[in-house]
């Protein structure tokens, strides 16, 4: 028998806001499989026929949105001269989409590596966009600096968005990355 992929997104999605909301309160290593099939009321045969354990249950939710992430930052034109903007904007958008879900992977010490997985897949695209060289200790330590400023900034962001607006936030990060943080704190 065939599965409705209806259902069986929604029944993901259930185990994903369950363990969200665990997590919120908890580290992942004392999240156990009875207490996100309890708050969901399913049996612990249906978590596994998503996810090996919990952990392989935030690997999927970390990943998902790191490669839709990667998805919108890598239709930007590479050439374009607000390619700093776009990026910022394009990242944003991908956290505004999955807020609930953002905020709690990117608090520090919730017992992810999720802001670590981001600037290691962003990286690479960053490196190719300013076209410099494997070993070029200097540029890889300003390109780590922009890409934890941004996410610092963020998460910041995503637990307060009512402060500015999406585009004000990435007009400030792009601002700060082009014209340096003492520009922006004049304005």
């Amino acid at each position: 028998m065939k599965k409705n992929p209806e259902i069986t997104d929604a029944t993901r999605n259930k185990l994903i806001q369950a363990f969200c909301l665990l997590f919120k309160e908890k580290p992942v290593s004392k999240i156990t499989v009875k207490e996100i099939t309890d708050l969901t009321g399913y049996n612990r045969s249906t978590f596994y026929q998503y996810f090996k354990d919990v952990f392989a249950l935030l690997e999927y939710v970390e990943d998902e949105m790191i490669a839709t992430g990667l998805q919108k930052i890598s239709s930007i034109q590479l050439d374009a001269p607000d390619f700093n903007q776009q990026f910022v904007l394009s990242l944003s958008e991908t956290l505004c989409e999955h807020d609930y879900y953002s905020v709690i992977l990117l608090q520090t010490g919730a017992g992810s590596d999720f802001f670590k997985k981001i600037k290691a897949r962003a990286m690479p695209f960053m490196m190719e966009h300013f076209q410099i060289a494997n070993g070029n200790a200097k540029a890889v330590l300003a390109i780590e600096f922009y890409l934890t400023g941004m996410l610092t900034m963020l998460t910041h962001w995503l637990e307060k968005p009512d402060e500015l607006t999406l585009e004000e936030l990435s007009s400030l990060i792009h601002g700060i990355w082009c014209e340096g943080l003492l520009a922006q704190l004049k304005s």
